[in-house]
């Protein structure tokens, strides 16, 4: 694998986060090995993502990476045409404002007013006339906003009528500046203007005008909708939540922005609402320049006694200059108003606000009048030096963001990892529950066998092996018996046949059933048991029915694939003692019975599975439950060592059961195996003991795992790394 530069830094960072190829940053190890995807891809799935917090948390780093290195690229085609963004608060004249860098004839274009429904409810880009000659500049402008507006650009009618409604919220498809046939009303003629009839938020549909008064302030201007309003027709939001509704599309045009005017009036320099958008513009856009134009100002407020009261907002929110515009509507304000801008051009009675910048500087630079005016903004805001200021506070943003994802990979993978453990440790108890004997006082003192056909037929092999001299006439009467017993050692399914055999074989199954002397398993049973050891909450997004499924197959495979045997000495040891342990009153009873009844707990145990109506169920007994279930008292009876007799044959049988049911288990629910040194820990006799390593293949058989594994390709880290700290903005 060779890592490519390139010249420009951010680009090396933009290929080592998008790359899906060969250059992707992540592995998957689980399910599917060596499947790769890319960073920015991996930061919004849910199969990466631990949880639903995580996943929201990346998908905002996403978010944000993915229109940083789409910023950057715009940028790299259109820095030579900055645009200028003027946002505020609700009739505080941002649209008056922009009005005064406009030519006469667009200012009727414009919607002002007071009240709501001369609010400005969509966002509206008015550019240089001179741009409409750059084809190339304005496709990829035009492709930029409808990728981040995911809508594309409307004209703004030329008639003033009709501008007023687009600016209000009224969507003209035939406007469109890129074709949507899905959103065109197909009931109107082409040749016509149609009004949507589907229901399209406005604000998600920017509009775009040309002006010829631009051309020498060589900058666009964005008039922004007002933040805090009372329209709530096509959004759905009301109050706050309409607020935030329209701070995020500000941040969305704010993509392409190099510098924002924020207009308040003097009353609402204090407001959370202005506080709010300085903090949205503050932190998820810094280093752009940010200007205060306070508006409507009483003729009561001296130049300095306005800037004073701006001074904790220019410290915290790091505002450039501060330009002040007096209430003209009012006579006593006319000694305030200093004379037009020699650029600004006003048709006669026409009142427009007059902005002049304010400040320590200012009033050095009034005594010698030299007013410096917000409409001269040409000579404010060099575009060369608006472009550099853009594109150094992408890249420190793109930095940051970086950064933030790849400790978002790290938190995830941690988080991962103890999941896994956490589903393990949940597994590895729930099938202990099952497989345990348990004293009076609930401690584990011992594990049940799985009652297979292959562990019944050794342990009546063995019992008729060592059957005693007294047992003789018993053997004799047995042929049925043992013609029963190869039955079970050669397919259990063939009892349905033999269920009528024997009355008391069908006494004990339903004893099994119950529960009494003996565990049986269900898928059910054992979904519910998981979800009850779940006590980290691990498959809580394994649906019940998924589950449940899971643990069907789990138990299926077990039945089928375990070839768990005891050791035959051990048994065969074991039986004898049984035989011995028996007291005079057993031997006489026992020894005039056919050897199939003496059996019987144990065919019972298989014929199980076959009663619950399939093979996905199993039963988990001792072999003192079984015998002991026949009456055959004595096998409790302790040795001169203190030790029981039927521990002889359950020392590993059972734990390598335990081992095989663990494994498969997770096969079935999609989970990787853990390691030998990962395999959990079971306590049995007050002593842990890790689970015994299962040999059965691993096999995958559900279509959604319950845990992804990926993992970080390590020279794709290091690179990243390596971009981001070499990545430093020019100057």
């Amino acid at each position: 694998m060779s890592l490519t530069t390139t010249d420009e830094p951010w680009r090396a960072i933009a290929n080592l986060i998008c790359d899906d190829g060969e250059m992707s940053a992540l592995v998957q190890r689980f399910p599917a090995a060596n499947r790769r995807i890319s960073l920015l891809n991996a930061l919004q799935s849910s199969e990466v993502a631990v949880d639903e917090t995580q996943l929201q948390a990346g998908r905002d780093i996403q978010s944000s990476l993915s229109g940083l290195t789409g910023q950057l690229a715009v940028f790299e085609s259109i820095s030579r045409c900055p645009i200028l963004a003027i946002t505020g608060m609700l009739n505080a004249g941002k649209s008056s404002l922009l009005a005064t860098y406009l030519s006469p004839v667009n200012r009727s274009r414009v919607l002002r007013g007071l009240g709501n429904s001369a609010g400005t409810h969509r966002f509206v880009l008015w550019l240089p006339s001179v741009w409409q000659r750059e084809p190339e500049l304005l496709s990829t402008l035009i492709g930029f906003l409808s990728s981040v507006f995911g809508h594309p650009p409307e004209l703004l009618s030329n008639e003033p009528a009709e501008a007023a409604l687009q600016y209000n919220g009224l969507i003209l498809q035939n406007e469109l500046m890129v074709t949507d046939h899905k959103t065109v009303d197909p009931t109107h003629d082409s040749g016509t203007k149609a009004r949507s009839t589907r229901a399209v938020d406005p604000l998600g549909v920017p509009l775009i005008a040309y002006d010829d008064g631009l051309n020498a302030l060589k900058l666009g201007l964005a008039d922004c909708p007002d933040i805090q309003t009372g329209y709530t027709a096509n959004a759905g939001f009301s109050g706050e939540a309409l607020a935030a509704h329209r701070r995020t599309h500000l941040l969305r045009i704010g993509r392409i922005c190099s510098a924002f005017i924020v207009v308040s009036k003097m009353s609402s320099l204090h407001d959370d609402s202005l506080l709010q958008v300085l903090s949205t513009l503050r932190d998820a856009i810094p280093g752009v320049p940010r200007l205060l134009a306070v508006n409507k100002i009483k003729a009561r407020y001296a130049p300095e006694t306005v800037y004073q009261e701006t001074r904790g907002l220019i410290d915290r929110f790091a505002i450039r200059s501060v330009f002040a515009a007096y209430d003209y509507r009012s006579s006593l304000a006319e000694t305030r108003i200093p004379p037009p801008p020699p650029k600004l051009v006003v048709k006669g009675g026409e009142s427009l606000p007059i902005y002049f910048e304010v400040g320590p500087k200012a009033e050095h630079e009034t005594k010698n009048n030299e007013l410096h005016y917000l409409h001269e903004l040409g000579d404010q805001l060099d575009p060369g030096t608006l472009a550099r200021e853009s594109s150094r506070s992408l890249v420190m943003q793109l930095k940051s963001k970086s950064l933030a994802a790849i400790e978002w990979l790290e938190t995830n993978r941690r988080l991962r990892d103890e999941q896994v453990r956490d589903s393990w440790q949940t597994i590895s108890e729930a099938c202990l529950e099952f497989m345990s004997e348990r004293d009076p006082q609930g401690r584990v003192v011992g594990l049940r066998l799985q009652a297979s056909p292959a562990i019944i037929s050794q342990m009546s092999d063995s019992l008729h092996r060592t059957a005693p001299m007294w047992m003789r006439f018993s053997l004799k009467i047995d042929r049925t018996a043992r013609q029963l017993q190869q039955a079970v050692a050669n397919s259990a399914s063939r009892f349905k046949i033999l269920q009528t055999a024997s009355d008391t074989v069908s006494q004990f199954s339903q004893r099994f059933r119950r529960g009494e002397g003996a565990t049986v398993v269900t898928p059910e049973k054992l979904a519910d048991t998981l979800r009850n050891f779940d006590r980290h909450d691990a498959l809580g997004h394994v649906t019940k029915e998924t589950l449940t499924a899971g643990c069907a197959a789990a138990l299926t495979r077990f039945a089928a694939e375990d070839r768990t045997m005891l050791d035959d000495q051990e048994l065969d040891a074991w039986s004898t003692q049984v035989w011995g342990a028996m007291s005079l009153k057993d031997k006489l009873w026992k020894g005039t019975q056919p050897l199939a009844m003496v059996m019987a707990p144990l065919l019972a145990a298989i014929l199980i599975p076959i009663d619950a109506g399939g093979t996905a169920v199993l039963v988990f007994a001792s072999t003192k439950e079984l015998l002991a279930a026949a009456g055959i008292a004595a096998l409790s009876t302790p040795f001169v060592t203190g030790k029981e007799t039927l521990s002889i044959v359950q020392r590993e049988t059972p734990w390598r059961q335990l081992g095989d049911l663990f494994a498969v288990t997770c096969d079935s629910l999609g989970l990787p195996r853990p390691i030998a040194d990962e395999l959990p820990l079971s306590k049995c006799h007050g002593q842990a003991r890790k689970l015994a390593n299962s040999q059965l293949d691993v096999k995958l058989t559900i279509q959604t795992p319950a845990q992804y594994v990926w993992e970080v390709d390590a020279e794709i880290l290091k690179s990243l790394q390596l971009s981001i700290r070499h990545l430093v903005p020019a100057s």
